[in-house]
């Protein structure tokens, strides 16, 4: 049996950041607060966006990844319609060339500020 490593384990709540299990590693659903709390970094979609992807950055670099190693992304938008295209272009410039499968759907969020949500699968690099 392979061995399951978590990054980043909750002391609050029942998940981790991120399990690595035989070289794929699962990022859990991240969404746009500050560092360290339960507040979002603003109203607004991009600001949101740019944190998830710096959260989504050290994540992967804790097991041993960078964004050029995901193989899927998902995608949570409170309003679709609205913020399909900001969010397009967010994304577009955080992986530049790189193109994951992606799934995106409408979601209802536990917070209401919270505009976005993205969680990822990835391989692991290196030696």
């Amino acid at each position: 049996m392979s061995e399951i490593r978590t990054i980043n384990p909750s002391a609050h709540f029942p998940f981790s950041q991120a399990t690595v299990c035989n070289g794929i590693i699962c990022v859990s659903g991240q969404v746009g607060f500050k560092p360290g709390t339960t507040q979002v970094v603003s109203d607004d979609l991009r600001d949101q966006c740019r944190q998830i992807f710096r959260n989504i950055d050290d994540i992967l670099a804790a097991a041993g990844s960078t964004k050029e190693h995901i193989i899927r992304c998902g995608v949570y938008l409170k309003h679709i319609e609205q913020h399909f295209a900001g969010f397009n272009e967010c994304y577009a410039a955080w992986l530049g060339s790189h193109r994951p499968a992606r799934s995106a759907i409408q979601a209802s969020f536990a917070f209401p500020q919270i505009l976005v949500e993205v969680d990822c699968i990835a391989s692991v690099h290196g030696p």
